[in-house]
């Protein structure tokens, strides 16, 4: 299965910064990863509807995301983590130029070891680190992310390969694919949240966190 990349021109509207464009231009020429600009407007999207007052992203890379949901959001305080340092440097340099610095805090580490060390409530999580880390990061996601807080995540549909069982992926693939997977089973079969999975870029899950049982409403369940 494949899934193409929708042209720049009806993508979204995501980049209406002049430095956001600087990014993408600097990060398409380095190879820099960064959101695919279909999934960007979803995600500033998403970002300007829930108006989080604390976000907190795995996958800090340049700057770009944190930057962009800041721009969404301009209240939201940031803490986003990268595990480069290289790359938190460029980060810090991007935000610092944006004005943002005060709002946005570059935390230099391995994401699934700094979400432990974390204190919530977090608003919004935002994942866009390595995929196959994410569902070590499940614990933390539901001890920082109250109800009605939202999930997102990346990357999550891997050029198709989740569609297919992990022993038939490549090799090098297998260990990202069963992961991944298990990650999606978290956030879409566990009961936890409400959401789902769209093919938006590589694929983006946009996940809200459920009530706890108790808490009043209607009762959905039978």
């Amino acid at each position: 299965m494949s899934f193409r990349e929708l042209p720049a021109d009806i993508a979204g509207t995501a980049d209406r910064e002049p430095l956001l464009r600087e990014l993408r231009e600097f990060a398409a020429v380095n190879r820099i990863p960064v959101l695919r600009p279909d999934a960007a407007a979803l995600i500033r999207t998403l970002t300007a509807l829930k108006r989080p007052a604390r976000i907190l992203e795995a996958g800090t890379a340049i700057g770009y995301s944190a930057l962009l949901m800041s721009c969404a959001s301009p209240a939201s305080r940031i803490e986003t983590v990268e595990i480069d340092p290289d790359a938190a440097v460029a980060a810090r340099k991007n935000i610092e130029r944006a004005g943002r610095s005060d709002r946005i805090r570059v935390i230099l580490g391995d994401a699934a070891e700094v979400f432990g060390a974390l204190s919530g409530p977090y608003d919004m999580i935002f994942l866009d680190s390595a995929k196959g880390q994410y569902v070590r990061m499940s614990d933390d996601i539901l001890r920082l992310l109250p109800p009605g807080g939202l999930l997102a995540a990346d990357n999550c549909i891997f050029y198709g390969k989740i569609f297919d069982a992990p022993e038939d992926a490549p090799h090098k693939h297998r260990t990202i694919v069963a992961n991944l997977r298990a990650f999606l089973s978290f956030a879409l079969e566990s009961g936890e949240f409400d959401g789902t999975l769209l093919g938006t870029g590589d694929g983006v899950l946009a996940a809200v966190r459920r009530e706890r049982p108790g808490a009043g409403g209607v009762k959905c369940e039978t």
